[in-house]
């Protein structure tokens, strides 16, 4: 898997995340990846900015954690973000 795949998938898991934990944004994101992989905070950040709009800003903090995983293997770990205020 390349890291356009990679990236789309963790663009997809975290917008599941959200949408089931009423999220309006997030605040700090926590990755895991594979020592080989090429997706670091910039890249994942850019992608993100762009397909999760409304949801990751320039206030987003993520965080890439380097993990003995298997290739093609990405863990969402950590989400932190704002409840919507419909929710409440």
């Amino acid at each position: 898997m390349d890291n356009t795949i990679l990236l789309s998938k963790i663009s997809q898991g975290l917008m599941e995340c959200c949408k089931s934990k009423n999220f309006s944004r997030v605040n700090k994101l926590t990755v895991n990846v594979n020592e080989n992989s090429n997706i670091n905070s910039c890249n994942l950040y850019e992608y993100l900015k762009n397909f999760n709009k409304g949801i990751v800003d320039e206030s987003t903090e993520i965080k890439i954690e380097i993990e003995d995983l298997p290739d093609q293997v990405v863990i969402i770990s950590s989400i932190e973000g704002d409840i919507s205020q419909e929710c409440i």
